[in-house]
């Protein structure tokens, strides 16, 4: 199988402009590193904190990394992109103008000997009711009509406003924990799965269960994580710039008891 570079949660957009060049010029670098290992990437959910393409009009806010991964598909890397919470409204421009493959809700890999099963993860919680009804009116194409009736100038900062009180009310929840995702992995590779991906969580994990593996790439937000699956045998790094760098993994808060 080829080498599989895993990327969760950069949440383009998000921060001050400052953070904001340190985070796209380490993803550059990042992805041209990816290039050179004749890689495949797979980017898990999240890369924006807020995706919508208007009839005429996308955000211009991510011009320097589409143009760089445009312009590295057209050299041969293949890149996945399966949808995020932040980012669901995913539609021509990046699978057409850009070359990504976009998958909706899920990505299943058949390797020679290896069955990966990879998604973003949101609505996995096992409370998470409201928001799973939330998530189909949202992807509904009534839904997606009346918010192109916005002009982009409100449309864009009312949603990047909104995902950033979203994610403040995430931060005041110390005792996270993320047994049901790994439970959900778990039942996965009951299945028959040999690796299951999801992120979402923005914490990363690599768990060995029976055969088969758990893995959360974590957060490029402000963590540089990422996963790679070489050689059957997934591994967690960090990214400093220049180089992969080693990750010490810990459970969430939550997960000890």
């Amino acid at each position: 199988m080829e080498k599989i570079f895993l990327l969760s949660d950069a949440h383009l957009g998000a921060q001050n402009e400052q953070v904001e060049k340190l985070k796209s010029e380490k993803l550059c670098s990042f992805l041209e590193f990816v290039y050179e290992q004749h890689g495949r990437l797979i980017i898990c959910g999240d890369l924006f904190d807020f995706w919508f393409e208007y009839s005429h009009v996308v955000p211009k806010l991510h011009f320097r990394v589409l143009s760089l991964l445009a312009r590295l598909i057209e050299k041969g890397l293949q890149v996945d992109y399966i949808c995020g919470n932040h980012d669901f409204w995913l539609n021509s421009f990046i699978r057409d103008q850009v070359g990504i493959s976009v998958h909706q809700d899920e990505l299943i890999i058949n390797g020679d000997s290896q069955k990966i099963y990879i998604r973003h993860g949101d609505g996995l919680l096992k409370n998470d009711y409201l928001y799973r009804c939330l998530k189909k009116i949202l992807r509904s194409r009534i839904c997606i009509m009346l918010y192109r009736c916005l002009h982009p100038d409100i449309g864009i900062p009312v949603a990047l406003f909104a995902a950033h009180l979203s994610r403040n009310a995430a931060k005041s929840r110390p005792d996270y924990c993320d047994v049901d995702y790994r439970q959900y992995s778990f039942q996965k590779i009951e299945q028959g799965f040999d690796m299951v991906v999801l992120g979402h969580t923005h914490w990363p994990a690599l768990e060995a269960y029976k055969n088969g593996w758990y893995i959360n790439p974590g957060m490029w937000m402000n963590k540089f994580t990422f996963a790679v699956i070489e050689n059957n045998k997934p591994t967690v790094f960090s990214w400093d710039g220049k180089q992969p760098q080693p990750v010490e993994l810990s459970l969430p808060p939550g997960n000890i008891k």
